[in-house]
């Protein structure tokens, strides 16, 4: 197992960069704090800090007490058409004793002419393997022979430009880790298993074409988004794997109804290539897709799902309020290039979102998927 003390003390320390950002420009006539711990809404560019502790649940961790803080905040407090950064962090453990710690920052420098992304997650837990395939794992049970505990770190930098209204290129790296201990019968004697358990990091780089035209990328009301990616992961850089992954993602927002009343439709399709290590294979079922599968049954080298999502803003006596309900259906599959045969998929649900700063909410989901269900609590919209 992984000791959790570097992973506590990097994001205590990316907290402690973001803080030295903001530090500039504050007017020293003015007697507002600098800091805004929301509810509540600011328009001249001051950081919004929204704590949180909520008890939740997934179909993978099982009961969950997950704690955090949503950060918000302008590079330059001056510019008004310049978004707001954000810098979510959440730490959770759940009651069968896995850790989790994740963060996503978004740091605008010059509106979307540059900006930055970044994925960072660290998980410790119990977990299922079920294997490679459709057919051979939709209807596996968890049990005894499917039980292992995984150690997973995914760090995903990543810097774009606009280069052109809406069009917008980008590169950055990718390092991920998988490991797995303590496995039961029908894990350690799995072929794709024992061929990439002894392998598990994965070095690569990325290049990305990217058109966006929507309002604000947290939370979308109207706009369009595609996206081609490809990373590549080798030896020359380190990984014990060598394969590639392309990725297509396209999502569109009609706006039906007053702001925060709109269709979102999401369809996406990544395809690996060469020897794709079990832990990086496609997955169905995480909280950002098909809402309700156990995340990690579904497994292959590559997938396929869309997604129809109807997001529906509450008002009262004609003002907008902090509330808003959801509902989506969707369906995927996963494949290989030997798949002779592809199975779908269905997945429905419904939600419920929460404002906790301007445009920016929690959200608790509930997904249905063929023989699954489960909980989500996470922030921002799906996709």
């Amino acid at each position: 197992m992984i000791s959790n003390k570097p992973f506590i003390v990097a994001f205590l320390l990316i907290i402690s960069i973001s803080h030295s950002l903001y530090s500039q420009d504050i007017d020293s006539t003015a007697k507002k704090p600098f800091i805004v711990f929301s509810p509540g809404s600011v328009d001249d560019g001051r950081p919004l800090l929204t704590p949180f502790i909520t008890p939740g649940y997934t179909p993978e961790l099982g009961g969950v007490i997950a704690g955090g803080a949503f950060f918000s905040f302008k590079m330059d407090r001056n510019d008004k058409e310049l978004e707001r950064s954000t810098i979510p962090v959440s730490f959770s453990y759940s009651t069968n004793g896995a850790i989790a710690l994740i963060t996503k920052p978004t740091l605008y420098f010059k509106n979307k002419v540059l900006y930055f992304e970044s994925d960072v997650w660290y998980k410790s837990m119990p977990d299922n393997y079920f294997g490679v395939g459709f057919k051979e794992t939709i209807d596996k049970e968890k049990s005894d022979s499917t039980d292992y505990y995984r150690d997973w770190i995914w760090v995903s930098p990543k810097l774009f430009w606009e280069f052109k209204k809406d069009l917008i290129i980008g590169g950055g790296l990718d390092f991920n880790y998988t490991k797995g201990s303590d496995e039961g019968a029908g894990v350690i004697t799995d072929e794709t298993y024992l061929k990439y358990n002894d392998k598990p990091y994965n070095v690569g780089v990325s290049l990305i074409l990217r058109y966006d035209s929507r309002d604000m990328p947290a939370n979308t009301y109207t706009g369009t988004y595609a996206q081609i990616s490809s990373s590549y992961f080798t030896d020359l850089l380190g990984s014990n794997n060598n394969y590639r992954i392309f990725d297509f993602d396209f999502r569109k927002f009609i706006q039906l109804g007053k702001p925060g009343q709109l269709l979102a439709i999401q369809a996406r399709a990544r395809f690996g290539v060469g020897n794709v290590p079990y832990g990086e294979m496609s997955m169905l079922g995480s909280p950002k897709d098909l809402r309700g599968y156990l995340w990690g049954r579904l497994r292959d080298k590559s997938m396929a799902y869309s997604i129809v999502e109807y997001r529906h803003k509450i008002y009262w006596d004609g003002a907008e309020t902090k509330h808003g309900l959801v509902t989506w259906t969707g369906v995927g599959t996963i494949f290989n290039e030997k798949t002779e045969t592809y199975y779908a998929a269905p997945n429905f649900g419904v939600g419920y979102r929460l404002d906790v700063q301007p445009r920016i909410s929690v959200r608790l989901d509930f997904g249905v998927g063929k023989n699954s269900n489960g909980f989500y609590f996470n922030f921002q919209q799906a996709f």
